[in-house]
């Protein structure tokens, strides 16, 4: 649960929440989903741990209550097929899917997202620091390199380099070597130089 530690720390940070758990919580459907998606993990790792078998009944109830929750109230879909790393930000609610692909860590997800594999074959593979703004489509198996920007209502329909902001539908890239760690907002400590 190392990962949803960090989804926290990143959300307290990015909605500047100092008044505790319960409201950082209140504030932010995208937890809600996430704390679902991570016991979700937790679960299916914890299956082959025969020690751990007794608590599954109970996590796994817990988990589609939560996962219902987000799905009925937030209409934020993280499916457990989707690899997503830790640090990961969801700012909004409203028909977020996500499923059989890998989002790398301290990324964030606008709402009206698409994260998905196409009809056959492997899903999207989205590195580390990428920032997905809202009514972005990525279908299919494109690569979105690390430090990337994907602009709100941009359609990925092929593999953005490291570090580049593409836009438009099809997305292509406008700005090559585009620093996003402005608008990611990561905390000091998570922060990387850009790769130019």
């Amino acid at each position: 649960m190392g990962a949803f530690a960090a989804d926290l720390r990143r959300c307290a940070d990015i909605d500047q929440t100092r008044q505790g758990l319960v409201l950082l919580f209140a504030d932010n459907y995208g937890l809600h989903a996430l704390l679902a998606y991570r016991l979700g993990r937790w679960l299916l790792r914890a299956a082959g741990r025969y020690h751990l078998w007794p608590l599954l009944p109970f996590g796994w109830a817990l988990y589609f209550l939560v996962s219902r929750v987000a799905r009925t109230l937030f209409d934020i879909r993280l499916d457990l097929s989707a690899d997503i790393g830790p640090g990961l930000y969801i700012g909004h609610f409203g028909a977020i899917r996500v499923a059989r692909c890998r989002i790398g860590a301290n990324c964030s997800i606008g709402r009206l997202t698409n994260i998905v594999a196409g009809a056959a074959g492997p899903g999207p593979l989205i590195g580390d620091r990428v920032w997905i703004g809202a009514h972005a489509q990525i279908v299919g198996a494109y690569r979105i390199g690390p430090g990337s920007t994907i602009a709100a209502g941009a359609v990925v329909r092929r593999d953005i380099p490291d570090g580049a902001l593409c836009l438009g539908n099809p997305a292509r890239v406008v700005i090559p070597n585009y620093d996003n760690r402005g608008i990611l907002r990561l905390p000091h400590e998570a922060q990387v130089p850009p790769p130019w």
